[in-house]
């Protein structure tokens, strides 16, 4: 298992950007080949490149697991036909019918479980809930509907915002079932996913993030 630091188009706030799982990562396109080749290397699974509602800020905009990948209903069916290709028969592509479209950052999920904010509509959330087949909490973190970008979780471990409850702490290791442990990123931003991209295999982290913060991501998402 390994951990690197890089910029995505100049930018350290990598999981605005991209999703990693533990099969297969999504990233913009005009990405430097180098960085392609260290995320490849680093996370263990094959790449692919699009944008989301024309945006390049991928991560945002969709939310998945190694089974299922959310997408908003502003996907064109020229992006979904680049994502479902190299997926077909892999994954299961969803498309969420809600005027919440930034999915990333109202959903934190991973291969065990799910925390959704409940500001989605309630057909949508009954359609989650029904596809997924895991665990599944409706709610919110520090009051704030922004659970995908309070909370950032692989299959390993959760990373969450260092001013989180340890009551919302333990229950969040419920239902993912993974420890939790509180985490800035680069250099004190306190949003774990917008500095990260992980799957069980590795991290990539933003490159503004410090050696005592990459040393915590390190102990919680890859450690034995």
């Amino acid at each position: 298992m390994d951990i690197a630091k890089t910029t995505f188009l100049g930018n350290s706030s990598l999981g605005i950007f991209a999703l990693a799982t533990d099969k297969y990562i999504l990233l913009p396109h005009s990405i430097k080949e180098n960085i392609l080749e260290t995320v490849e290397k680093v996370l263990e699974v094959p790449i692919i490149q699009t944008t989301v509602g024309g945006t390049v800020l991928v991560g945002a905009m969709v939310a998945g697991n190694s089974n299922f990948l959310f997408v908003p209903s502003t996907i064109s069916p020229e992006e979904m036909r680049l994502i479902k290709s190299p997926l077909e028969g892999k994954v299961e592509i969803i498309v969420i019918e809600s005027k919440l479209t930034a999915l990333g950052n109202l959903i934190s999920m991973n291969d065990k479980g799910a925390i959704i904010s409940e500001t989605f509509e309630k057909q949508v959330q009954k359609k989650i809930e029904d596809t997924i087949g895991t665990e599944v909490v409706f709610g919110s973190l520090m009051e704030s509907p922004l659970v995908g970008t309070l909370a950032f979780s692989t299959n390993r471990g959760a990373l969450v915002h260092p001013l989180l409850s340890e009551e919302e702490s333990r229950a969040i290791s419920s239902v993912l079932r993974v420890k939790t442990d509180l985490c800035t990123v680069n250099r004190g931003v306190p949003y774990p996913r917008v500095g990260i991209i992980a799957n069980s295999k590795g991290a990539v982290i933003g490159v503004d993030t410090t050696g005592p913060e990459s040393m915590r991501i390190f102990e919680v998402l890859l450690s034995p």
